[in-house]
C-alpha cells in the first residue's frame, strides 16, 4: 500500500509461481479504496476492474488501447457505486465527476467499443482513437487532479510469461511515456523468476520502480486455515456444508505442491469433482485415505506421461534440482556436473519440454535464479521418491 501511494515510483511484486502475488496487490488496492470511500479524506485510489497481461507478440498500441478502455470502463462502473455510497463526501473535482454528465453520456458508448477498439459510440459521434485517449486521460487528470498519489490501480500480471527479461525491458521501455506517466494511473508490476529484477537493470525505467517486494508462500502451519477460511466464507450454510477434503488433505496437498497456492486449490477442485462422481466419504478418515489414492494416483499419471520422454541425464538433473528446493539458474550447472551453461541448457529444454520445469532467460545476469519446478514437476518428483522407497 505504501508503495502504490509512493508517486511517481511504481510498486513491484515479485515471487515464485502461484504463491498470491496477484492476491497480495488485490487486497492493497482494495483497503487503498475502502480508506478513502469509508472516510472521505486522504487520496483516492480506484481498483482496475482487470489485470493486464503482455505477450513477446503484443500489439503495443492495442494493448494501450485496451488499458484506455478498462480504465474508462472502471471509473463508470465505481462512479455509479460512490454515488450510491451514502458515507462518501468529497468536494472538488472527484464530486464534479461524480456528477458530471458525461457520465451518463459516456457510459452507454463506451461499453459498446469493442476490443479491437471501433470509434463509434451509440450516438454515432464517433471519434478516433486520440480523440478517445485524450478524453479519458483529460478525465482522468480532472478526477485525481488535487494529489499525484491518487489515481486508478493498474496491475501487469505474470511478465515472466515474456520469458525474456530483454523481452520484457523493450515492451515495458515502449509503455514507459503512453501510460506510465499518465497522471491518475498507478501501476503495479508482478513476475516471477528474476522477471522484475531483470527489467530493473532498463536505463529507461531508472527512477520509476520500487524494488521489488519479494513475496513468498503462506507458512505452512496456516496451509489448513486456507480451506477452513474459503469454507466458512462461501458455504450457504456452514453447519450443513459437505467437502470431501479435510484441512489436513488440504495441508498434504500444500507441501506436495510447495506452496504453489493457485495450483493447490485448482488441483482440490480437481479432487472434488472426481469425488462428485463417486460414493462420497463420510468420515475424516474416509475423507483423507480416497484423497491419498487420489493424490498418488495423480502423480503416477504425471510421472508415466514423461518418464519415455526424459533421457537418464536430464531426469538425473531433475532429481538433483530437488536438493536445491527446485530453484535454480544456468550458472548452477558445475552442480549438476556439466561444464558449461551450452551444455547444460539441452537438459533443461528438454525438461521444460515436459513441463516440469519454466524458466525465463536473463543474458543480462545468468546468476540470477530463473529456473523451477512447476506443480506437475512436484507430482512427478513425489512419485519418484515413493518408487525409491
Amino acid at each position: 500500500m505504501r508503495r502504490i501511494k509512493s508517486a511517481p515510483k511504481m510498486a513491484t511484486v515479485e515471487g515464485l509461481n502461484g504463491v498470491g502475488k496477484t492476491s497480495i496487490v488485490n487486497v492493497a488496492a482494495y483497503k487503498l479504496y475502502v480508506d478513502h470511500i469509508t472516510s472521505g479524506h486522504g487520496s483516492l485510489f480506484i481498483p482496475c476492474r482487470k489485470p493486464f497481461q503482455l505477450n513477446p507478440n503484443h500489439d503495443v498500441p492495442a494493448f494501450i488501447e485496451m488499458v484506455y478502455l478498462e480504465v474508462a470502463q472502471t471509473l463508470l462502473d465505481h462512479a455509479a457505486r460512490l454515488k450510491s455510497n451514502g458515507t462518501f463526501v468529497k468536494s472538488g473535482p472527484i464530486e464534479k465527476w461524480l456528477n458530471s454528465p458525461q457520465l451518463t453520456t459516456y457510459g452507454g458508448g463506451i461499453s459498446l467499443i469493442s476490443a479491437n477498439v471501433q470509434s463509434e459510440t451509440n450516438t454515432s459521434s464517433g471519434f478516433e482513437r486520440s480523440g478517445f485517449r485524450k478524453f479519458v486521460t483529460d478525465w482522468l487528470a480532472e478526477i485525481f487532479s488535487e494529489t499525484a498519489n491518487s489515481g486508478v490501480i493498474c496491475t501487469i500480471d505474470n511478465l515472466e510469461l515474456l520469458q525474456k527479461s530483454d523481452t520484457a525491458r523493450a515492451l515495458l521501455e515502449q509503455l514507459r511515456d503512453e501510460l506510465f506517466t499518465v497522471r491518475g494511473l498507478r501501476w503495479v508490476l508482478c513476475g516471477s523468476l528474476g522477471i522484475v529484477h531483470g527489467i530493473m537493470g532498463s536505463p529507461r525505467l531508472e527512477g520509476y520502480l520500487h524494488d521489488p517486494l519479494q513475496i513468498g508462500e503462506i507458512a505452512e502451519d496456516a496451509a489448513p486455515e486456507i480451506l477452513v477460511s474459503r469454507t466458512n466464507t462461501f458455504s450457504i450454510d456452514v453447519a450443513t456444508s459437505y467437502l470431501p477434503m479435510t484441512p489436513t488433505g488440504f495441508d498434504v496437498l500444500y507441501q506436495a505442491l510447495k506452496g504453489n497456492l493457485r495450483s493447490v486449490l485448482s488441483y482440490a477442485d480437481n479432487y472434488c469433482q472426481w469425488v462428485a462422481d463417486r460414493a462420497l466419504p463420510s468420515s475424516n478418515e474416509e475423507k483423507d485415505g480416497l484423497f491419498a489414492a487420489w493424490l498418488n494416483d495423480q502423480c503416477e499419471s504425471a510421472y508415466d506421461a514423461i518418464r519415455s520422454e526424459v533421457r537418464p541425464r536430464a531426469m538425473k538433473v531433475f532429481k538433483d534440482a530437488e536438493e536445491i528446493s527446485g530453484i535454480f539458474s544456468p550458472s548452477d550447472y558445475e552442480y549438476f556436473d556439466f561444464n558449461s551453461i551450452a551444455a547444460f541448457r539441452p537438459s533443461i529444454q528438454s525438461l521444460e519440454g515436459v513441463g516440469v520445469l519454466v524458466s525465463t532467460q536473463d543474458e543480462g545476469d545468468k546468476r540470477r535464479k530463473t529456473i523451477q519446478f512447476t506443480p506437475k514437476g512436484w507430482m512427478v518428483l513425489r512419485h519418484i521418491r515413493k518408487l525409491a522407497l
